[in-house]
Parts: C-alpha cells; sequence; structure tokens
C-alpha cells in the first residue's frame, strides 16, 4: 500500500487543479463568446458591460492561476520542458493569451455601447483579429501540450 506522502505529489494535486481552471476559462470563454456572436448577429442589441466585465475578469484570473499551477507543474520537470520546443510554443501561446486579454479590455466598452451593425469596417476589425487571435492562442496551447515530453 502507498503511504499518503506517496499520493499527494505536485503532479497529483496542481494537475487536476491546473484541469480544473482551464474547464473554468473554458466555460466563462464559452459565455462570453455566446454573447459576442449573439451581438455580432444582432441577436443583442449591446452587451451588458458588467456581465462581460465578470466573463472576462474570471477569464483573466484563471491565466493567472493556470500560471501559477503551471509553475508549480514545471519546476521538477524544467529540464525535459526546457529544452522542449512544444514547451516554448505553449508558453508563447500563453503570453499572446495575456496581452490579448488587454486588447480585449480595451475594446469591450464598444459592445456596450452600439449595436454590431452600427461599426465601421474599421471599428469591427479589431474585435475580430482579436477574437482570431484568442482562438488560435487556446487551441495553439492545447495543440502544444500534446507533444510535451512525459
Amino acid at each position: 500500500m502507498q503511504s499518503i506522502t506517496q499520493l499527494i505529489t505536485v503532479e497529483n494535486v496542481l494537475l487536476p487543479v491546473h484541469v480544473g481552471i482551464l474547464l473554468f476559462i473554458f466555460w466563462n470563454i464559452f459565455k462570453a463568446d455566446h454573447s459576442a456572436f449573439s451581438w455580432m448577429r444582432g441577436k443583442l442589441e449591446i452587451l451588458d458591460f458588467n456581465k462581460m466585465m465578470k466573463f472576462h475578469t474570471n477569464i483573466f484570473y484563471g491565466l493567472i492561476g493556470m500560471t501559477i499551477t503551471g509553475i508549480g507543474l514545471f519546476i521538477p520537470l524544467r529540464e525535459k520542458l526546457s529544452a522542449s520546443p512544444a514547451f516554448k510554443f505553449k508558453m508563447a501561446f500563453v503570453v499572446v493569451l495575456f496581452i490579448n486579454s488587454f486588447v480585449i479590455y480595451k475594446f469591450m466598452p464598444v459592445a456596450s455601447e452600439k449595436k454590431y451593425s452600427e461599426l465601421s469596417t474599421k471599428q469591427k476589425l479589431p474585435l475580430i483579429i482579436s477574437g482570431a487571435v484568442s482562438t488560435m492562442s487556446w487551441v495553439g496551447a492545447l495543440i502544444a501540450v500534446m507533444f510535451l515530453p512525459d
């Protein structure tokens, strides 16, 4: 029989927390994106700023939580991971997600002030680009995870 200290390892504790935070983030992304797509399709005239800010804040703090748990997961595997191109790509995507969260924060008020149909192409373009960058970064980070060394 294994001792309690053998059962409670960094990976056994931090990995489920890391994944749990990821699921929390994805739920908030789903809710925020559903609202944004409804706004873009004209089903919602404007978005509730406070509601969108709550989703955005949850996602941002979730990224911080994933970074903290990720550091804990990284430390025992630092030699392998530091040499891994997949890990470097994943970290690049995470940096882009953090930067993009500030871009989203900057443009978020637009959707609570105007209908999507009232926006010019110049006003729509940063919103679309930011959404695409976010999607590509989340997908890229998840794909990179599949190529991390054991």
